[in-house]
């Protein structure tokens, strides 16, 4: 284990070297001229953009490997001086900015980044994403087991991580360094266990995942794969694309798994980094397509456990950590609490589209994907209000603009949620559009409601 980190350390200064030549290659694109786009038109920005990533891997790396160390800075610095018996005023209050920038920016950023460009933040930036890589290229390589790849383990992993947040305040330093630190851990041991040079972590078990994935597919930006351009590829091939993500390039069909890393962007003269209506992947679903488990994860995870977590009682910050008031059981009762809540606000949900569509199941399930942008609204309004009582502390007082900022967020989530409602709604087939005031009524009423709880 110590010499997959020493690796890693060498990775981090080899790779800062790429950092100039972005630089020197954003206005020419590099020394290579740039590839049409398989119809012999010169490719746009965002395609220029996206074979910028990945003739750049280098420079890249040296852009993540920037983030992991400000990422440790930021990390471990304020909670050591938390923990410093006689720490010195200053640095106290340097801990309390670190809690609120990360609550009142990087958290709602990260989130808009996701809903409006898709998951750039997972393949460039996120520092986890940067360690399992780096583990695994120098780790053990076994085989990824069968448990591994189930399914529920993000959301599984989502609602305890809330869970533990919601009961013990990690939302404060150093519960939050635990919390982050131990993912962080988590993501490095998983690794250098499995696989050689994949982001096991990411595309199996980052809690984050669970509500990224969901929020990612109402972006305006993709990876866009011209399968007969992919098909009709002139030989010599070019090697395969070497996806962190083990994904099939060739058969990608939306955002939800791609980590937006730019490392297949032109090859074949098929993979390109495009512009789409918003919310068009949401949109074009039909009932067939739906999932009952993605279902389950919008209303019962992301809306229910997002929604409760951060905007529930805040647990037992408010009495401080360490102390010795926080029991147990009352962190069993914060985790039982918050589980209530979750069932309750997602079954509410549920139960609201089923009565919309008269018991149909699959077009309930299908209309549950137009409450997504109220699920990324909602978990960004908690963060905002984790930051202002942080921000008390500072004397910091956000007067009007929270309110005003709450209720622009919410009426733009609840427009955005209707529309993509409507849109589903109106291109039903014929022979089942009988309820279709009905289906429409019960993503208004459920998205009022969220409105309404936020």
């Amino acid at each position: 284990m110590a010499s997959t980190i020493a690796c890693c350390s060498a990775d981090y200064n080899s790779s800062m070297n790429g950092i100039d030549e972005v630089i020197r290659t954003m206005d020419t694109g590099g020394a290579r001229p740039i590839a049409t786009d398989g119809y012999g038109q010169s490719p746009d920005r965002l395609q220029r953009f996206g074979n910028l990533l990945q003739r750049r891997q280098e420079a890249v790396r040296g852009i993540q490997w920037t983030v992991v160390a400000l990422y440790l800075l930021l990390l471990l610095l304020p909670a050591l001086t938390a923990l410093t018996p006689e720490a010195d005023p200053s640095l106290m209050r340097l801990t309390t900015w670190v809690e609120m920038l990360f609550w009142g920016v990087w958290w709602p950023g990260v989130v808009f980044s996701v809903m409006l460009f898709g998951q750039f933040w997972c393949g460039l930036l996120c520092p986890d994403g940067t360690l399992t890589e780096c583990a695994s290229r120098h780790g053990r390589a076994w085989k990824i087991p069968l448990r591994l790849r189930w399914a529920g383990w993000p959301l599984l992993a989502f609602t305890l991580l809330s869970a533990v947040q919601n009961s013990i305040g990690a939302d404060g330093l150093p519960p939050l360094t635990l919390l982050l630190g131990g993912t962080s851990l988590a993501a490095l041991l998983s690794g250098y266990c499995y696989a050689r040079g994949k982001r096991i972590w990411c595309r199996y078990l980052c809690p984050a995942g669970a509500a990224f994935s969901l929020l990612s597919r109402c972006a305006a930006v993709h990876f866009k794969v011209d399968r007969s351009a992919w098909d009709a590829a002139r030989r010599p091939l070019p090697r395969p694309v070497d996806c962190p993500q083990l994904l099939d390039v060739r058969r990608l069909a939306g955002n939800a798994e791609c980590s937006m890393c730019g490392r297949c962007s032109g090859h074949r003269n098929a993979v390109a980094l495009a512009h789409r209506a918003a919310s068009s992947e949401l949109e074009n679903l039909t009932p067939t397509e739906a999932r009952p488990r993605d279902a389950f994860a919008i209303c019962f995870v992301l809306i229910g456990v997002g929604f409760s977590a951060l905007h529930g009682a805040g647990g037992l910050v408010q009495r401080g950590w360490p102390n010795e008031g926080m029991t147990l059981n009352a962190a069993l009762d914060g985790t039982l609490a918050l589980l209530l809540n979750a069932a309750l606000l997602g079954g509410g949900l549920l139960a609201l589209l089923l009565i919309g569509t008269k018991g149909d199941r699959a077009r309930a399930a299908l209309l549950s994907y137009s409450l997504i942008p109220l699920g990324g609204v909602a978990l960004t309004l908690g963060a905002f209000d984790h930051a202002a009582v942080i921000g008390g502390r500072l004397g910091l007082t956000p007067g009007s603009l929270l309110p005003a900022l709450r209720t622009l967020l919410i009426a733009a989530g609840v427009l955005w949620s209707l529309k993509i409602g409507h849109r589903l709604i109106g291109a039903l087939p014929a022979e089942r559009g009988r309820s279709r005031a009905g289906s429409f009524a019960a993503v208004a009423a459920a998205a009022a409601w969220m409105a309404w709880c936020s």
